[in-house]
């Protein structure tokens, strides 16, 4: 039986849900310890009869790390699970430290993180601080699983961390809610619908999203923008609204049978900022994904294959106008980017990120 400790500082509503699979499995125990999250920050938690235990704490992602809290509750249950997950961050490292001198006195708990292939700064820079303590996190852990094949490889070419530790399980999101609410279907003919879906935080540009659509919209009559989310930035949304009745916004969506008829409408997603569960999110539902390039988005990036199930634009307005106009203009194109997006969807469902993080903890 793999009995599992997975601490979330953050537990949102996609989490919650890959995680709930994995708890299904019949030789998997798993228990949630988890904070609050991130203030403020549009996020948003599912209430529902989990098929994991579930341990709640009123502590903040920032103070997660740190929270006397957090090492109160771990202490008298660490000696109860085979592998006990802890997110691999920098604010994590006083936490980190506590598990391994718990781990000396129950040599049979094992350590181990799914994440990214190296820390980063704020900046979006692995500078040399990030780069050593990327290396002692991987050292110390007994098991490294990473977000996309594409990390766990440049992890290890990169020597950070010995093969023998490095594994990899597709972050993913619940392909199962999708599948129970939507068949795929490509875009309606007559209308074309700009997608936004994601939090309302500056890293997502939401302000920029509204202003590519009024630069379409000089070109196409026909064209609509539909927002989910919500955030601190809520307040450009809302300003928009004000001047464009074709503009919808439905404020924060986890439930997919309400997500599924705005996706089926959609004609693509669009997000011109930093990007990751999101991507999965629209090929799970057959549509092309576009951002701009960045040097911050999630691993979910590599996913995204340009010119064939979505865009990975130059940041460069007119550039981009031309190469979405283009693509909303040519419908034979436009059906062959929800074609492939969907077949990549299928390589990502919850289904397989089981198979790959079970074998990433019993493989020996």
């Amino acid at each position: 039986m793999l009995k599992i400790l997975w601490l979330a500082p953050n537990f949102n509503h996609y989490k919650a849900r890959f995680l709930n699979h994995l708890a299904t499995e019949n030789d998997v125990s798993l228990t949630i310890l988890s904070g609050t999250g991130r203030d403020q920050m549009g996020d948003h938690e599912l209430e529902e009869d989990w098929n994991f235990k579930q341990i709640k704490l009123n502590v903040t992602k920032k103070d997660f790390g740190k929270s006397k809290i957090v090492k109160e509750a771990i202490k008298p249950i660490f000696k109860d699970f085979y592998w006990i997950l802890i997110p691999a961050e920098k604010k994590n490292l006083p936490l980190f430290l506590f598990a391994l001198k718990l781990r000396k006195e129950h040599k049979s708990v094992r350590l181990f993180s799914y994440n990214h292939a190296q820390l980063k700064s704020n900046n979006g820079i692995s500078g040399f601080l990030d780069h050593r303590l990327t290396k002692f996190f991987n050292k110390q852990l007994d098991r490294v699983v990473y977000y996309t094949e594409d990390a766990c490889t440049q992890a290890k070419s990169n020597k950070l961390i010995t093969s023998n530790k490095a594994f990899w399980a597709n972050n993913t999101i619940d392909n199962t809610e999708i599948e129970a609410n939507y068949k795929f279907q490509l875009p309606p003919e007559n209308q074309m619908t700009l997608l936004f879906i994601g939090r309302l935080i500056p890293s997502k540009r939401v302000a920029d999203v509204i202003l590519y659509y009024k630069l379409l919209k000089e070109r196409f009559q026909n064209i609509k923008l539909e927002i989910i989310g919500d955030g601190p930035d809520n307040a450009v949304v809302k300003d928009s609204l004000n001047n464009d009745s074709s503009i919808i916004w439905h404020g924060t969506l986890v439930d997919e049978s309400k997500i599924a008829p705005i996706m089926n409408r959609s004609s693509l997603v669009f997000i011109p900022g930093l990007s990751g569960l999101s991507i999965n999110h629209a090929f799970a539902y057959g549509r092309p994904y576009l951002t701009l390039q960045a040097d911050k988005h999630g691993p979910e990036i590599s996913y995204l294959k340009s010119g064939e199930n979505g865009y990975l634009l130059k940041d460069n307005l007119e550039f981009a106008i031309n190469t979405i106009s283009s693509l909303i203009e040519n419908k034979e194109m436009l059906h062959e980017f929800c074609e492939n997006a969907r077949q990549t969807g299928v390589q990502l469902s919850v289904q397989k990120w089981v198979e790959q993080i079970k074998f990433s903890l019993l493989h020996e």
